[in-house]
């Protein structure tokens, strides 16, 4: 053994953790941009601003998610790996 190990299951709940966030940040995306009554003017330089951050606000929630996506592929594959090592041994014993 080399004392490698991984925990699909710490890395399922890495990946929940992080679809969480990634809705977070949606949700602060969506909120960015209320203007109120600031006239025409105003509202549409405050719009152009905010838009510019809900755009950045969106990129990292993509990030988040496609982070999890791939802690989530880790995680299948430890497991399969996990399952064929077991299945493999039970031939070898068998």
């Amino acid at each position: 053994m080399t004392g490698f190990h991984a925990d699909p299951a710490a890395l399922a709940a890495l990946a929940r953790r992080l679809e969480d966030t990634a809705q977070e940040y949606g949700t602060a995306a969506d909120e960015t941009g209320g203007s109120g009554d600031l006239g025409p003017l105003v509202a549409d330089a405050f719009r152009a601003v905010t838009g510019e951050w809900a755009d950045r606000i969106r990129v990292v929630q993509e990030d988040f998610g496609a982070t999890a996506d791939g802690v989530r592929a880790a995680a299948e594959v430890y497991r399969t790996g996990d399952a064929n090592a077991v299945a493999e041994l039970r031939r070898a014993d068998g």
